[in-house]
């Protein structure tokens, strides 16, 4: 999950297109919904 985190915060920084930008943000929400179900797992 850490890494599906810095690859969208990358893809995010270095985007010039709106839609992009807002289709990684919602990335960020799916990936911390994955990181939370992951630690109700361990």
């Amino acid at each position: 999950a850490q890494e599906f985190n810095r690859e969208v915060n990358t893809t995010c920084s270095k985007s010039n297109d709106i839609e992009l930008t807002n289709t990684g943000l919602e990335m960020k929400n799916v990936v911390e919904q994955f990181r939370e179900q992951v630690q109700n797992l361990e």
